[in-house]
């Protein structure tokens, strides 16, 4: 992102209200508090990295990778990806049109953003 470009961060309580589960099986494994809980941890998690993003931080700094070991954390709840997994689930991030959209609402551009945080963090922490 140049200095010149300025990006809007959607700051939604939760960017998840009113969306089609695009994972039943993992709704089916919470109550209905902890999959409210889980929508609004996961937008203030992407509203931090996009923060991160417009501030021009790179995506292997320290308190990038530190959201990522959140999101890695969260992800463990259901299935425990190897670096090959998570390097695909942040490739899915960008090119499914469905979690695109939900990523780029909060920010443009946060979508490749996260799947590049996400490479480095399988590249280091998952090898």
């Amino acid at each position: 992102m140049s200095e010149n470009q300025t990006v809007k961060i959607n700051r939604s309580e939760n960017l998840f209200a009113g969306v089609e589960e695009s994972c039943p099986e993992a709704k089916a494994a919470m109550t209905a508090e902890d999959h409210e809980w889980w929508q609004h941890e996961v937008t203030a998690r992407m509203i931090r990295l996009a923060g991160y993003m417009t501030a021009g931080m790179p995506v292997d700094a320290p308190e990038v990778q530190a959201e990522l070991d959140i999101h890695y954390a969260s992800i463990c709840r259901f299935w425990t990806p190897n670096a090959v997994a998570y390097r695909g689930l942040g490739q899915s991030y960008l090119d499914d049109p469905r979690f695109r959209l939900t990523c780029d609402r909060i920010a443009g551009g946060l979508a490749a953003y996260q799947r590049d945080a996400m490479a480095v963090y399988a590249d280091v922490w998952l090898r």
